[in-house]
């Protein structure tokens, strides 16, 4: 039996169908110490899209999640993970008073809440993270370098209509830094 390049070019479709995240990006991945705190702060492009604004203003509770690992920066191989976060902003419509509540958790824990009324506010509040204490680094040694890389998942799709699938970005890697020596 001859396959056909119509049947050919419909499978390559459903398996890398696009999709409205092929851009989605994380940039501008920072890292600050607060002490012995690794606060990140990090921004996600092109990420959010009109499917998941209307799915929010439907009343569903809308996730996008934030993978977040510390590693230990090494030269000509790779780095080698140290720890993982995950930081979960899960949008909740309210109808009636026509705001959206955004709750943020790391790693489970309820960090901080947020009520925005307009679209704009909502797609700010799901793609800008500020700062946010996601390590403690209180038993790495000073003096090596160390950096944070990130990723977000932004929902489902499926492949050959039947398997389904994260919606990824790429890891992005933060600037490097040191814990600093105790005094």
């Amino acid at each position: 039996m001859k396959a056909s390049p119509a049947l050919f070019g419909a499978l390559l479709f459903l398996t890398f169908g696009t999709t409205a995240w092929a851009d989605a990006e994380i940039s501008g991945l920072k890292v600050t110490l607060d002490g012995d705190r690794a606060l990140v702060s990090l921004r996600l492009k092109n990420g959010i899209s009109r499917r998941l604004l209307d799915r929010i203003e439907s009343g569903l509770p809308t996730q996008v999640v934030y993978e977040l690992e510390l590693a230990r920066d090494r030269k000509r191989w790779y780095d080698q993970g140290l720890a993982r976060a995950t930081l979960e902003l899960t949008a909740v419509f309210d109808a009636v008073a026509r705001e959206t509540s955004v709750h943020y958790r790391l790693g489970g824990e309820l960090i901080e809440s947020r009520t925005v009324r307009d679209r704009p506010g909502v797609m700010d509040a799901l793609s800008r993270i500020e700062r946010v204490p996601a390590f403690s680094l209180g038993g790495l040694a000073p003096g090596v370098r160390y950096l944070v890389r990130a990723r977000a998942i932004l929902g489902t799709h499926t492949v050959l209509a039947i398997i389904p699938a994260d919606i990824r970005t790429d890891w992005a890697e933060s600037n490097k830094f040191r814990r600093p020596a105790a005094p």
